[in-house]
């Protein structure tokens, strides 16, 4: 049988599902899940890293930059994973976003402070079923005010950085692996309460 040229590719050994567009009015503040499908869960150990580096924006004129900003604004996000309190426990207190596991499936407390309750997370509706591979990405509402990004959003164009998230295996295994599953785009659209000072 012939051998393909090295150059004739048919196969992509590792893709992706495309990058993704956060778009934003400017002094928004969102969080957002991530399901990170390479992973069963997302508690132990893994190192989560987010970042927006602002894109070469050009004042007044809407256009997708294709460069980052000369000594440009870089952000570090924060990335949030649940806390795994492990088995439910009838005696323990949860608070809101604490994960627990009963009869094999993961729940998070949707509301409270400091809660006991004997009712069990699969009747009880202050639990919810939890896919325990999700952790969510933190967007500040300073992300393009502080500090300030040099190209500030107008009411016909706005501004853009671009976004990634790192994810890296703890050490210890046989070779420490890093993922970058999510790579995308961070626009910034004009907002007239972002000019004006809080009273």
């Amino acid at each position: 049988m012939a051998r393909s040229k090295i150059l004739d590719i048919t196969n992509d050994l590792q893709d992706d599902s495309g990058s993704v567009l956060w778009s934003f009015i400017q002094g928004e503040q969102n969080e957002f899940p991530i399901t990170l499908n390479f992973l069963a869960t997302a508690f132990g150990g893994y190192t989560y890293e987010a970042v927006v580096v602002e894109g070469y924006n050009i004042y007044g004129i809407d256009s997708m930059p294709t460069d980052v900003m000369p000594n440009g604004v870089e952000v570090s996000l924060i990335v949030r994973v649940p806390v795994y309190k492990g088995d439910w426990s009838s005696i323990t207190e949860y608070s809101r976003e604490d994960v627990v596991l009963y009869n094999n499936v993961y729940y998070k407390l949707f509301s409270g402070v400091d809660r006991v309750s004997a009712i069990t997370p699969d009747v009880d509706p202050l639990w919810e079923e939890h896919q325990p591979n999700v952790v969510y990405v933190q967007f500040p509402k300073e992300l393009s005010t502080g500090p300030v990004w040099s190209v500030q959003p107008t009411p016909v164009s706005p501004v853009r950085g671009f976004f990634e998230l790192r994810v890296t295996e703890p050490d210890g295994g046989v070779y420490t692996r890093t993922w970058k599953p999510l790579r995308g785009v961070v626009e910034i659209r004009f907002s007239p309460t972002a000019l004006v000072p809080d009273v």
